[in-house]
């Protein structure tokens, strides 16, 4: 027990031994205070994203991935942990990550990356989240936020079939291709083969968890995203996308969580995207819902802000027709 726990702490780590040269947050943190035991009774609406039972990385969940994986292997160790019973290992595991964890939610990107990357694959999944909320919100360079994704893919790429263990290595993946896709040129994304990746990522995930959110609300995006980039009569008959289609996908997350900011005003640009103004209304509503949002984390603060920006050009568009 006590080898496949240390395995556990070390495959797949990546050293960080400084943090990223990332920009600080930028809005009051002071909400997103999850020290101690408020994390676990936080932990189900901070993850209601991902469905209803995200499980939490406590020392029962560490012993259970040791007992259940034993083909996590011994790599070089990086995590300082105290020696002890495989259950203190545990604890002192599950307490790194779990700290790695509250720095995502405070905004504290680069330290959730540095503390994560440490940490093995358990870590590694803060790490990326991290990463992808990071160069999705507040990276202006193009070029570094195409890097960062890249970065994103190519590190949970590596993970091997561990990604089967975890829903939220396997969205930050897939989301991450689904960003890159909308901003790449088409040849270049096909080429990497993101089109076909995509859905069949969504697909998988789904399959495995069909009442998660985030994946809904980024299927129905790339719908729309599909039919934007060449329109509805080619997108229906390459890709298999659809107007139909996007609005199920959409209901479908609204369905299970009706107060995920990201998902209101993705579904604003949803049907700018495949009605244009017809649908103008609508578009204003969901921005204003979004943009009503108290945040509960610095991502949902984030997405907020985003929602707060479209409302004001959105308004401003419609004014100037």
């Amino acid at each position: 027990m006590r080898s496949l726990l240390f395995a556990l702490l070390t495959t797949l780590s990546f050293c960080a031994s400084a943090q990223d040269a990332w920009k600080p947050f930028p809005y009051d943190q002071s909400a997103f205070d999850y020290a101690d035991d408020k994390l676990r009774q936080a932990w189900p609406r901070l993850t209601r994203g991902f469905g209803t039972d995200y499980p939490f990385p406590d020392d029962t969940w560490v012993l259970n991935m040791a007992k259940q994986h034993p083909q996590i292997l011994a790599a070089p160790i990086t995590a300082s942990l105290p020696q002890g019973t495989p259950e203190e290992l545990a604890s002192a595991y599950a307490a790194k990550l779990q700290d790695a964890w509250r720095s995502v939610f405070r905004g504290d990107f680069a330290k959730a990356k540095e503390q994560g990357m440490a940490l093995g694959f358990g870590g590694q999944i803060p790490a990326m989240f991290s990463q992808v909320i990071y160069a999705m919100f507040l990276e202006t360079d193009q070029d570094e936020k195409h890097r960062l994704l890249e970065q994103v893919i190519e590190l949970t790429d590596k993970a091997g079939d561990l990604i089967k263990l975890d829903i939220v290595a396997q969205f930050g993946r897939t989301y991450a291709k689904a960003r890159l896709g909308e901003e790449l040129p088409i040849p270049v994304s096909l080429k990497r083969g993101y089109s076909s990746q995509i859905p069949d990522e969504l697909d998988a995930m789904l399959k495995q968890k069909p009442l998660q959110p985030y994946a809904l609300t980024l299927y129905g995006g790339y719908q729309a995203g599909v039919i934007r980039k060449v329109g509805a009569m080619l997108g229906g008959l390459t890709y298999g996308v659809s107007a139909e289609k996007m609005e199920a996908y959409f209901s479908r997350a609204f369905a299970v969580s009706n107060d995920l900011p990201i998902g209101h005003y993705e579904y604003a640009n949803a049907l700018s995207y495949v009605y244009d103004d017809d649908q103008a209304n609508k578009v204003l509503q969901h921005l204003q819902q979004a943009a009503s949002f108290t945040p509960i984390s610095a991502m949902e603060s984030l997405e907020i802000a985003k929602a707060r920006q479209l409302l004001a050009s959105f308004k401003k568009r419609l004014a100037n027709n």
